[in-house]
Formats: C-alpha cells, sequence, structure tokens
C-alpha cells in the first residue's frame, strides 16, 4: 500500500496555493473542476469541487487543495492537538524555509530543537492547518 496524497478543504484555492506552492516550493500538477454527486461522498451541497493538486516533481508525495462550488462551513478555529488533529509534515532547509512561509500567510510560528539536536519548527497554513517544518540539515546533516 502507497499514500497516494493528502487531501485539504480550504476556504481559497488561490490562498493556499501561495501558501503551498510559493512557500513550500511545491508545483501545481493539476488544476481542474470536477462534477460528481460530492454530497453522497462528501455530504457537502455542490456537486463541483476544484481540485488543485500540488506535489514535488522528484517524489511522489502530494497535496491536493479542494474548494467546492457552495461554501462549506469554517472548521473550527485552530487549537491545541487533540484526538483527530492532521499535522502535515515536511523535511526542508528551515532557516531558508520560515521566510518565505510567513511572506505568504504563515501564522503561530513555534521552534524548538529536538531531543536528537534537530531544529524543527510548526506554523499554521491559511485555514489553520498546522504544518510541521523539520530541518534537513539538523545537527549533523543528516535527515531527522
Amino acid at each position: 500500500m502507497q499514500l497516494h496524497h493528502v487531501t485539504l478543504f480550504v476556504r481559497d484555492a488561490e490562498r493556499s496555493i501561495r501558501f503551498y506552492r510559493d512557500g513550500l516550493g511545491f508545483a501545481i500538477r493539476l488544476d481542474r473542476e470536477f462534477d460528481a454527486d460530492w454530497p453522497a461522498l462528501f455530504g457537502v451541497e455542490s456537486k463541483r469541487l476544484r481540485a488543485v493538486i500540488l506535489g514535488d516533481p522528484d517524489r511522489q508525495h502530494q497535496v491536493e487543495l479542494v474548494t467546492f462550488a457552495e461554501p462549506v462551513p469554517d472548521g473550527p478555529p485552530p487549537g491545541e492537538p487533540a484526538t483527530g488533529t492532521v499535522i502535515l509534515t515536511f523535511i526542508v532547509d528551515l532557516e531558508a524555509m520560515l521566510p518565505a512561509l510567513l511572506e505568504v500567510g504563515a501564522t503561530d510560528l513555534r521552534r524548538t530543537t529536538l531531543s536528537n539536536g534537530h531544529a524543527a519548527a510548526t506554523v499554521r497554513d491559511p485555514d489553520g492547518i498546522m504544518v510541521q517544518l523539520l530541518d534537513a540539515g539538523g545537527r549533523t546533516g543528516t535527515r531527522p
């Protein structure tokens, strides 16, 4: 079995594209609208959605941003992790990545050094989804 992608339901696709493309460096692989019985599958009113799939051309993992033609309710406000919380984790050049993410709307920056000596941070994307960033260089130049 292989994880193909993670889907994020977002309020504003353009705002989220800026975060994941311009901030994290993903490329848009697909940007398309689809008509289907989304009410049956997701319990929403809309039969049309826009899917924007972003990914790293050198790797298989992808992030899909989804908006619906008819608005959906806002999710709960961001809070501390609880059961059901999803955190996206990326291995990055932390010092290079943080300014770019803050410029495209990242909020709630938190930083620490892990017990293995590697730097780590979390930010919130424009919809409040927590994104964890592990420094690719780490303390010894190895991956965390």
